[in-house]
């Protein structure tokens, strides 16, 4: 005679669902990485026990969180995504999802970011990402626009967890790339070599400093910041386990000057690139280097530095406010870069908040696609730029 579970109350099932949604309050307030069994306990007055009983461990509470709560949204964000993408769909309403976006898409766009470094997510997760997005069947046009919409899709959503955006501007930009995926440009014909940049790393002369900042961003990249021991980026540097501290406070300390530092090398590194932007055409074609870069091989220990910081300061105000900085500094280089092009300031800022978006969403999807750095972004960028022009009067 087979053996038949027992048949369980409406109470037992209702708290199924009560752990899962006091577990996804969990992530959006203090992270993925802080996801733990006693913090969903207290959080509804049981006992750990109970939530044991249901979820063996955090991991395998955090796959039954993406599973029931995040996956259904984002499944269906993405699909739609990719029907505009494909030109199946207008997309200008995606803007008002993400924007504001729900818990369960905030969480969502969490836990894909760190997927690549949580093994028992990413099994979950990367097949599904592979069977919605068929990346290998797809020419080169169609990765660029895909890649591009889903960049700015997630981005947005990591952005405004740190940095409140304007509304009507993500709106405005939406529109402006939905039209972008319908253009075709004259240039692109033109052989691609894609501007892929050197490595960043720390070169501020104190060479302490310096070790620690690469070794930070190395560490902190690999495993977030949770994870990031002092110890641990100190031994990375080849140092004594205590290093850190005879250079900083805290481990936040430095990771705040990590990023300053790195910021400023990346945009060192960028300026070859960004100082021909002169014109609509030079604007698209700079627009499609600087993606591609960032995606490249000796630039991706950045990419994934700066999303991890994200990701930590998603759930810290502290750390928030050094973004903060960073973003309002951001939109004035965007305004010194865009003033030789005649672009005005309203669209310089535009410009600067998609820029500032979009590598955070590309940066998620790194995780998911390995030839992301071969990607021709001038199918979109050049149409693209040249309406942002068209509405500056830009030449």
């Amino acid at each position: 005679m087979p053996i038949r579970s027992r048949a369980r109350s409406v109470r037992s099932l209702q708290r199924d669902g009560d752990v899962l949604d006091a577990a996804l309050a969990e992530v959006v307030n203090v992270g993925l990485d802080q996801l733990g069994m006693h913090s969903v306990a207290r959080r509804l007055g049981i006992t750990a026990g109970a939530v044991y009983s249901r979820h063996e461990t955090p991991d395998e509470l955090a796959v039954a969180v993406w599973m029931e709560r995040c996956r259904p949204a984002m499944v269906e964000l993405l699909s739609d995504v990719v029907a505009v993408a494909d030109g199946a769909r207008d997309g200008r309403d995606l803007v008002e999802r993400v924007v504001g976006a729900s818990d369960a898409l905030r969480a969502g766009v969490e836990f894909l970011a760190v997927a690549r470094r949580r093994s028992e997510l990413s099994e979950v997760i990367a097949p599904e990402i592979d069977a919605l997005f068929q990346w290998s069947r797809r020419t080169s046009p169609e990765r660029a626009r895909l890649a591009f919409l889903v960049g700015i899709t997630w981005g947005i959503v990591l952005h405004d967890n740190v940095s409140d955006g304007d509304a009507d501007v993500w709106r405005l930009a939406m529109a402006l790339i939905v039209r972008a995926m319908d253009a075709a440009s004259e240039h692109v014909d033109e052989p691609w070599v894609p501007e892929l940049g050197e490595r960043i790393s720390s070169t501020t002369g104190d060479l302490l400093r310096d070790a620690l900042i690469d070794s930070a961003q190395l560490v902190i990249g690999q495993v977030g910041l949770q994870s990031s021991t002092a110890s641990r980026i100190g031994r990375r540097a080849g140092l004594t386990a205590g290093a850190v501290y005879t250079r900083y406070a805290s481990k936040d300390d430095l990771l705040i000057d990590a990023i300053r530092v790195l910021l400023d090398e990346a945009i060192t590194d960028n300026r070859p690139v960004t100082d021909r932007t002169v014109n609509r055409v030079e604007m698209g074609k700079v627009a499609a280097h600087l993606l591609t870069r960032g995606g490249g091989e000796k630039r991706r220990p950045w990419l994934r530095f700066r999303l991890e910081a994200y990701i930590a300061a998603s759930h810290r105000r502290d750390l928030a406010a050094v973004l903060d900085e960073l973003h309002l500094g951001g939109r004035d280089r965007y305004h010194r870069m865009l003033a030789p092009a005649g672009v005005k300031p309203a669209v310089a800022d535009l410009v600067a908040l998609v820029g500032q978006a979009i590598p955070l969403g590309l940066a998620v999807l790194d995780g998911f696609i390995d030839d992301l750095d071969t990607v021709d972004f001038r199918h979109v960028t050049m149409p693209l730029l040249g309406f942002v022009a068209d509405a500056s009067g830009a030449p």
